[in-house]
């Protein structure tokens, strides 16, 4: 009865290898194509990169790995954030910054851009200069 059995199981599993074969060797084709693609894009970063072409610094003291990138926010975002405070009424560049969490200077660049499309108008507000959407927006 054990013989039977084995023989039976052997046989089994060399049915089941058969029906999964094809499904083997396509991932192993889709492995290789993989890796062909990154290392193409490898190649393709290092010929771009800024310091291609020069010597690589054998000697000498190294200088401590960057930081990670920060990850960019889309662009014209900070103009939408600055449009969607203004909303709510007119702001200073300082009520703007802690409403956006965006430094001074990034808004006041943005402010200027939006003055000039016409989207927001300079205004006074108790002595101060504020920023309110256009009436014509």
């Amino acid at each position: 009865m054990a013989p039977d059995l084995l023989t039976k199981i052997r046989a089994d599993i060399e049915l089941r290898l058969r029906e999964l074969r094809p499904m083997l060797d396509e991932y192993e084709s889709l492995r290789s194509t993989a890796a062909a693609v990154e290392d193409r894009t490898r190649a393709a970063k290092g010929r771009s990169s800024r310091g291609a072409g020069r010597p690589t610094r054998t000697t000498g003291s190294r200088k401590p790995a960057r930081k990670p990138a920060r990850e960019r926010a889309p662009r014209g975002a900070a103009q939408q954030a600055i449009l969607a405070a203004l909303e709510h009424g007119s702001h200073t560049v300082g009520e703007l910054a802690v409403v956006t969490a965006m430094p001074g200077q990034i808004i006041r660049q943005n402010l200027r851009r939006l003055t000039l499309s016409g989207a927001v108008t300079r205004a006074e507000r108790e002595g101060r200069l504020a920023y309110a959407l256009s009436p014509r927006r």
